[in-house]
């Protein structure tokens, strides 16, 4: 009698475990393609006149560029939030990541939204 029961509790489980890897795996390719954006971007984002003159500033649309470049080369669909704090270009990403058996488990949404904040920063010698 116990058999259905404790069947049931496992096939449950093994959804919400299967549910939340594909959340983490879309999480860990969001972090990943956040940092190659930042990292980009402090690379190619600085204004090269600027840095003729002895300065590493930020220039908005190179920072974009490189940015947009990054994540189209990733094939990221995500969208995207970038910011330029104290020489450090921030970098945020936002993408609905699936549940396979969302819409069966009660109290499941279909979609679960996933944030990643990554950060570079140029260093000089």
């Amino acid at each position: 009698m116990l058999m259905p029961a404790a069947v049931l509790v496992i096939i449950v489980l093994g959804a919400i475990a299967v549910d939340h890897a594909v959340v983490f795996g879309v999480q860990r390719e969001l972090i990943s393609d956040a940092q190659d954006a930042a990292n980009d971007a402090a690379a190619y984002g600085i204004d090269p006149s600027a840095v003729r003159s002895g300065r590493f500033d930020y220039d908005a649309a190179r920072v974009d560029q490189a940015i947009r470049r990054s994540l189209a080369a990733h094939r990221s669909t995500a969208a995207v939030e970038w910011h330029v704090d104290d020489g450090r270009v921030v970098v945020r990403l936002r993408r609905a990541a699936p549940r396979i058996f969302g819409g069966a488990l009660p109290g499941q949404d279909d979609d679960v939204t996933v944030d990643a904040t990554a950060h570079a920063l140029l260093r000089h010698a």
